[in-house]
């Protein structure tokens, strides 16, 4: 490590002084802009208001309820809000749009370019987060870069389409929720602009701009780097805020920490090991074929799509095409490609010609069946009858048993379609039962759970695909799926999980729950009664690992060009919060396929009466032994011959969530729950 340079994207600042002298209000006062503070942010003294939510605007007024000088080294998440106060007003004429979020981060937006073809403003979109002794022992900036964002020149009154294709607003240089906006009084809507989302971008009709490979670590870091250059060194920001002279916070070696190289090693059919899944399985093929004998796929397509789709895919898979073998070649298994087919004349609603013709089909005992629907509808239809036939087909078949693999007709005529066979092929293996690679790992006797969530825009409610079942080794177990708020079977589901484990191993050192967001007092307490009852007296590990990778704190490496950090490096950034780096870059000529984020992680430990256990954060082996776990479920992603970054615990819940509100019944058949159909 000591060749690199880890940089953290943080800024440690000196304000003029230590104490703020301000009022606070029970209610918000009318026509005053002001701060909300909840009773957990509040300085201690202004508890005697006995208020859940108290305001201020930083500044002495005569009518508040109280005014005190605050020490804000004894009140940091006071200061908190202070210092992004601070910022947020230092910026109010220097930025061209200004937005708080929901944790009050300053959100900033600069003019990128304009482009007068498509009649859109495009902004470069900044966030500052002002944060008091987290890392640097006082007042800290982390800076951000959030990527672009769109907005067409001209106002709501000139969209033609529905009002309900509005998601966020500008108006008088803020940014709103179109709704919240629309609620307020004497607001002109012909100064309303529409930022683009996706559906207005179809309203406008758009052009999609092409798929990039692009390395956002090393564009976060120009960027960032850029800002600090025009606004950290402007002299009056140096002289309101004193930011260190040398720039970034620069990581200490002894706080950098690097899983063992051979954490990545993957193990594969005939005894090969590696790193890629690609050339892993290439050269030995997979690790275990599915024990079904006989196996047939056979295709759902559109008439008018049989002769060119269909022939043209049974072709690739039959006999490959440019590096792709074919799929007996690829896969080792003597799957046979049937030429017997379902078709259907109604590409808008194919659902009732296929649901009739599998009523009429004659499935043959002792064959394992695997579908191939190739679509007509694209999946991101926006007709929510059409858009929802994609997942009706695949809860049809798992009532006959039948795993599906779902395939754009586009797709299979596209140029670069080659290159995705290879995912095709893995990912029906694994759907088909079989073990594509597997971890090298010696077992431990601990039962790892994954939770993840989702949130479809046309329905209300969160859906959770939980209890998703592994051993240590990544062996997968099933699982069950609920909706959010369902508690009690969400712990049914874990103590029907840990009692399985149990009978099938002696001694059960540990449960790990890798959850999808903080989890709750109400939610592990349950799931702690759950453990009780079973009378296991374990640990229960908590992990929070966010699904979209931590693009707010970002580590990076400056002393290489890509600025990605060696792979398995991992830092602690906050109490019970570390960073780790899951990429494919192990050593010097490794040859980069992606640029990923580091991941974030909180680390809970309840004992076995559910007190919450601080220490075992400072043994370095269980953190160690934790966050490898993390790294190494990330590269059991079946779907994708390539290595991502989040583990399998959380991204494949996520994937059933996706699904399964769409599924007619509220249930998922029992064959679809011990199988990868939604890969």
């Amino acid at each position: 490590m000591s060749d690199s340079k880890i940089e953290l994207n943080v800024l440690p600042l000196n304000l003029n002084s230590d104490k703020l002298r301000c009022s606070f209000f029970k209610k918000p006062p009318e026509g005053l802009q002001v701060w909300p503070l909840n009773d957990y942010e509040m300085p201690a003294e202004v508890a005697s208001l006995q208020s859940e939510v108290v305001y201020t605007d930083f500044t002495r007024r005569k009518e508040a309820d109280m005014t005190l000088t605050i020490k804000l080294d004894e009140s940091p998440r006071f200061a908190k809000h202070y210092l992004n106060y601070l910022i947020y007003t230092w910026f109010e004429h220097r930025a061209r749009l200004r937005n708080r979020d929901f944790v009050n981060n300053c959100e900033l937006y600069f003019v990128k370019e304009l482009n007068k073809q498509q009649e859109l403003t495009v902004f470069d979109r900044y966030k500052l987060r002002g944060t008091w002794g987290r890392l640097t022992g006082g007042p800290e900036l982390t800076v951000m870069y959030s990527g672009t964002t769109k907005l067409w020149n001209h106002s709501i009154l000139q969209y033609d389409g529905p009002t309900r294709d509005f998601g966020r607003v500008v108006y008088n240089g803020h940014l709103y929720h179109y709704d919240s906006l629309m609620e307020q009084r004497r607001v002109d809507r012909r100064q309303v602009f529409p930022v683009i989302n996706r559906d207005i971008a179809r309203g406008l009709k758009l052009a999609r701009p092409p798929w990039k490979n692009i390395n956002k670590v090393k564009r976060h870091t120009r960027m960032i780097d850029a800002f600090h250059k025009k606004w950290i060194q402007d002299e009056a920001f140096q002289e309101k805020f004193h930011p260190a002279s040398g720039g970034y916070m620069t990581v200490a070696e002894h706080d950098i920490h690097r899983l063992d190289n051979a954490a990545a090693n993957l193990l594969f059919g005939n005894g090969v090991t590696g790193k890629d899944p690609y050339t892993g399985i290439k050269e030995g093929g997979p690790y275990e074929a599915p024990r079904s004998s006989h196996i047939e796929l056979f295709f759902i397509v559109e008439e008018r799509d049989a002769k060119q789709v269909g022939n043209r895919l049974y072709g690739y898979l039959k006999k490959g095409i440019g590096h792709f073998p074919g799929l007996k070649a690829f896969t080792r298994v003597p799957v046979y490609v049937s030429k017997k087919n379902i078709t259907f004349t109604d590409g808008e609603d194919p659902l009732p010609e296929i649901k009739q013709k599998l009523r009429t089909t004659n499935f043959k005992e002792g064959v394992r069946y695997g579908a191939i629907y190739i679509s007509p509808i694209d999946k991101g239809e926006k007709d929510p009858q059409k858009h929802r036939v994609y997942y009706r087909i695949k809860e049809e078949l798992l009532k006959y048993q039948i795993t599906s693999q779902v395939i754009d007709r586009m797709s299979v005529l596209n140029t670069s379609f080659a290159y995705f066979l290879p995912n095709i092929a893995v990912a029906l293996l694994a759907k088909l039962d079989g073990t594509p690679w597997t971890l090298v790992q010696k077992q431990k006797k601990e039962l790892v759970i994954g939770v993840g969530a989702f949130s479809p825009s046309r329905f209300r409610k969160t859906y959770l695909g939980s209890a998703f079942c592994f051993s240590n080794d990544g062996s997968f177990h099933g699982f069950e799926s609920f909706t959010a708020g369902d508690s009690l079977k969400l712990a049914g589901s874990f103590q029907k999980a840990v009692k399985q484990f149990k009978e099938e191993n002696d001694d059960v050192e540990r449960v790990v729950i890798h959850f999808y967001k903080r989890m709750s007092k109400k939610e592990a307490g349950i799931i702690m009664g759950a453990l009780r009852e079973l009378k296991l007296k374990v640990p229960l590990v908590i992990l929070t690992i966010h699904k979209t990778g931590s693009s707010d704190l970002v580590l990076t490496d400056r002393s290489k060009s890509h600025r990605l950090p060696l792979s398995g490096t991992y830092y602690r950034s906050g109490k019970r919060q570390f960073l780790l780096c899951n990429n494919a870059r192990f050593d010097e000529g490794e040859k980069l396929r992606g640029y990923p984020y580091p991941i974030k992680v909180y680390i809970d430990v309840r004992g076995p009466d559910g007190e919450l256990v601080e220490e075992q954060l400072d043994d370095k082996t269980w953190v160690h032994e934790l966050l490898e776990q993390v790294y190494q479920f990330s590269r059991l992603n079946w779907k994708t011959v390539s290595t991502r970054s989040m583990p399998v615990t959380v991204l494949y819940p996520q994937m059933v969530a996706e699904k399964f509100p769409f599924f007619e019944g509220n249930r998922i058949p029992g064959f679809g729950k011990r199988n990868l159909w939604f890969l």
